[in-house]
């Protein structure tokens, strides 16, 4: 995976509790800073969902060299490889169920939570209300368990939150952003959902608006950037 992308990854997720939201040049102008702060907890329990697929794979890679294998839980709704299963606890989660997810977090002590899981922009366009189930939906699942068992949640956004009436160059954070996809739209309602649950019940969301990845673990994954 993409070394730079995991840094900022991991420098979101180890910050100090707020809401972080921006595209990955902000943080990386500030990622002096960042290095400075150390996690709340010394040894969090991390689940990632959708965890096998691009970003997924890569990013367990490096939590796993960085807090054990026992402490980074994978899942997704695919069956995993040996490989997978051998280094760490895999799960079937599928994110439409709350009951499912639920039983993961509380069975296996979740701290953190990393939500993958999502329908990117090419393969949403083909099915958009099942876009509209997995990206807004499952989100909104996990932004309920994050608040009830008080996670701390990173889920991506896309520079696809933006719209061709957005500038195109020196894009500022704050813009007009009318997306053309239904994945730029589920994103922009990420944003702003992880913005009202941290300003209504404090719940610890950090977001970051990602360009194309490339990624040496896994094959894109149906966006038309990666």
């Amino acid at each position: 995976m993409n070394r730079v992308f995991r840094q900022l990854v991991t420098r979101t997720l180890i910050a100090p509790s707020l809401a972080i939201r921006g595209c990955a040049c902000s943080l990386s102008s500030s990622s002096r800073n960042l290095q400075n702060y150390q996690s709340d907890v010394d040894h969090p329990r991390v689940l990632i969902t959708g965890a096998l697929g691009q970003l997924g794979q890569g990013l367990s890679k490096l939590l796993k060299k960085k807090y054990g294998n026992d402490n980074v839980v994978m899942s997704d709704i695919v069956r995993a490889s040996r490989d997978v299963t051998e280094t760490g606890p895999y799960f079937f989660v599928d994110v439409l169920d709350f009951r499912n997810i639920q039983e993961v977090i509380v069975n296996q002590n979740i701290d953190w939570v990393v939500h993958f899981s999502a329908l990117l922009s090419a393969v949403g366009e083909k099915d958009v209300p099942l876009a509209i189930k997995v990206n807004i939906q499952g989100l909104h699942n996990m932004m309920e368990l994050a608040k009830m068992y008080n996670l701390r949640l990173f889920c991506p956004s896309t520079i696809g939150a933006f719209g061709p009436e957005s500038p195109k160059y020196n894009t500022p954070d704050e813009t007009v952003m009318k997306p053309k996809t239904i994945y730029g739209v589920s994103k922009v309602h990420t944003e702003l959902l992880g913005e009202y649950y941290n300003n209504k019940f404090g719940v610890d969301f950090r977001c970051l608006r990602l360009p194309g990845v490339i990624s040496g673990d896994a094959a894109p994954g149906g966006g038309t950037t990666g």
